[in-house]
């Protein structure tokens, strides 16, 4: 039996590696239960079961495709099913791809739009009934650094990371007056696994100074959520990029982006 026997949970998607994964290790340090959600295959169960003996608390798997048309709900019906309450969602799960827009194939544009915004929008809209029930909460949602700019050769993606973005300074507006704080984190390049990695040493000098390891983010993410902030920034230099680019006429930004970005790589 686990030591944390308190019935609230965070519920954490994409949480089998990256930034989902340390997040959820970030909640548990901090006594919090989890439903973590990932798709099949990527030894969910087995994560949490290290979990919970690491931090002693609750950590229940959930594998699903958040893709597919019922994926939203049935994390939503599994959790109701478990009759506990949540008092945080952190919709992290996403998915992008580069290169030019002609490129794309059909699947890469759907996994895009399905994931990045159609799942996270449902599974705000589903949970937020549950958030408001249970004392002080949370809205964490993931965007992207480059969700402020249009940009050459990642057009897709910044696009449906500005969708989360501004989706959820929306909400932020629309909860004034509950207990639900909403939260959107804009990280820049994490470093996660060999294809970020790579990107990253392709995008040039900011894009290899400014990288964080995913405990660095999720740690800052974390932090930055309990603190009350709107908009989280994590890295130093993401931040001093960030508040400066505010200035900056957007032609310049779209020029340098598509420099920087034009050494994609497809698929």
């Amino acid at each position: 039996m686990m030591e944390n026997e308190d019935n609230t949970f965070a519920v954490v998607t994409g949480a089998s590696m990256g930034i989902g994964l340390s997040i959820a290790k970030e909640l548990a340090a901090r006594r919090y239960n989890l439903v973590m959600s990932s798709l099949p295959g990527q030894c969910l169960p087995v994560l949490c079961n290290e979990i919970e003996s690491a931090y002693m608390v609750r950590a229940l798997p959930f594998e699903c495709d958040l893709t597919s048309e019922n994926g939203p709900e049935s994390l939503f019906e599994f959790v109701q099913s478990k009759k506990v309450k949540v008092n945080i969602l952190v919709n992290n799960a996403g998915i992008g791809y580069e290169g030019p827009v002609e490129g794309y194939t059909c699947k890469q544009i759907d996994n895009m739009l399905m994931l990045n915004v159609r799942a996270m929008t449902h599974l705000t809209v589903f949970f937020t009934s549950l958030l408001k029930e249970n004392g002080q909460s949370y809205l964490l949602n993931i965007s992207s650094f480059g969700a402020y700019t249009p940009t050459a050769y990642k057009s897709i993606y910044l696009a449906t990371k500005s969708f989360v973005f501004y989706f959820t300074r929306a909400l932020e507006s629309e909860f004034t007056g509950t207990n639900v704080k909403t939260c959107v984190a804009v990280p820049s390049a994490v470093r996660t696994n060999k294809n970020t990695l790579g990107r990253i040493e392709r995008n040039g000098w900011f894009s290899q100074k400014s990288a964080l390891n995913p405990g660095e983010a999720a740690a800052e993410i974390v932090t930055g959520m309990f603190k009350g902030k709107n908009v989280i920034v994590p890295g130093k230099l993401s931040r001093l990029f960030f508040n400066v680019a505010q200035f900056v006429p957007e032609g310049i930004i779209l020029r340098l982006t598509r420099q920087i970005f034009k050494n994609y790589r497809q698929g």
